[in-house]
């Protein structure tokens, strides 16, 4: 398992893909689009909106885990940004309807919630803790 602080910037998602990269075996590359894709949602949600425009930082880790007696790739994004549960109103009816109807936003976390095996949001004193597991 490997952690980096990094600034909560967009031009930092390379350096996260290319931890993904270093700590995915070789076995499950085939989890490595999933895993950045996912970190680059994430990513550009907490650029978005956690520090209200000024400057802030974000923690990343991933590495293998185990969850129900398997392996599986673990990530865990941190900031320390305004609380935020990037799942609790996500209105997954918006999804029912045609693009012209749909609200603006969402998507990418959508996405999230469909790669991901098993996630979840809890608040930690003063930070926002998303885990997220794949399964190979």
């Amino acid at each position: 398992m490997v952690t980096v602080k990094i600034p909560a910037s967009i031009e930092q998602l390379c350096r996260l893909r290319e931890t993904i990269s270093s700590e995915l075996p070789e076995k499950y590359e085939h989890l490595q689009f999933k895993a950045e894709l996912i970190t680059e949602e994430i990513l550009t949600n907490i650029c978005k909106y956690a520090y209200d425009g000024k400057d802030g930082e974000t923690t990343f880790a991933c590495g293998m885990a185990t969850i129900d007696n398997q392996d599986a790739f673990f990530i865990e994004i941190t900031d320390t940004g305004a609380e935020y549960n990037p799942f609790q109103n996500l209105d997954q009816t918006q999804f029912d309807k045609s693009i012209e109807e749909r609200k603006i936003g969402g998507v990418g976390l959508h996405l999230v919630q469909q790669m991901a095996t098993h996630y979840v949001y809890m608040r930690d004193g003063i930070k926002n803790k998303l885990q997220i597991f794949l399964l190979p």
